[in-house]
This record gives structure tokens, sequence and C-alpha cells, in this order.
């Protein structure tokens, strides 16, 4: 299993270039694990992408319904914030800024990477760059690979 960012999640609910590659991932390895937090992203982004045309009217909906659908067939594993989660997250905040220099993570990039602390998982697949800087530095794996 991999621990899934949004910013890669999406890529299998609206196209984008590189989309592929990660179906293709997706597919080597099906059980994805989040947070609860990537359907409240992933809602926002794809209402981004409608607006900009990049999805038909009512593709965001229909996407997210999709996803919501994957989690119910247990294709998705879901992570709701739990103390421990809160903990992780204090201490990767902590360990990022002591860094020279401070490696400054989003709340939700860091509430990502604690979650996927806890669940145990080894792999971050993420495209963005500070989470993947980070989750480097915290010992976990990065897919696409740099």
């Amino acid at each position: 299993m991999a621990y899934w960012d949004t910013s890669c999640l999406i890529k299998l609910y609206a196209a984008e270039a590189d989309s592929i590659d990660f179906q293709a991932h997706v597919y080597g390895d099906p059980a994805v694990v989040t947070s609860e937090i990537a359907r409240l992203e992933l809602c926002a982004a794809l209402h981004r992408k409608e607006a900009a045309g990049g999805l038909q009217p009512g593709g965001a909906r229909r996407e997210l319904a999709a996803y919501d659908a994957d989690v119910a067939a247990g294709l998705i594993a879901v992570n709701g914030i739990s103390p421990a989660i809160v903990e992780h997250f204090e201490v990767i905040i902590e360990r990022c800024h002591q860094q020279s220099p401070p490696l400054v993570l989003r709340t939700l990039d860091a509430i990502h990477l604690a979650t996927a602390a806890v669940s145990g998982e080894s792999q971050i697949v993420a495209t963005d760059k500070r989470l993947r800087e980070a989750a480097l530095l915290l010992g976990f794996t990065v897919y696409p690979p740099a």
C-alpha cells in the first residue's frame, strides 16, 4: 500500500498529462491510503478544473461521486484525524522547521505526512515539491521517483 496525496489522487479522476502513469501505479498496488482531508481538497480541485474547462459541466460532481464509490468499495482507505495524527503532525512540523534552511510545510501537507506515518505507510505518492522533500526527510520513499 502507498499513501496518496491529493495532488496525485486527482489524476485518477481528472485527466492530466501524466494521469496514465499514476493509473498504472495504482493498478500495480491497488490499495490506496489517504486522509479524510483528501476528499475536501479533491472537491475543490475538481471544481477548479471544471470552472477552467478541464472537466465538462457536472464533471466535478461525477468524479467526486466516483471517488466516494472507490472509498465505499474499499479501493481507497481513508483515515480520520486522530490524536496520534495530531501528535505526529507536531513532530513533523518541528523537525521540518529545525532544518537549515527550514523546510516550511503547509498545514494540510503536514497532516498528509502525519496520516501516512500513523498508517504505517512507507511510500508517499505526491507531486508537490515541499511535501516530497519533507517525505524524504522523514524516511519515506516517494513516487514518482526523482
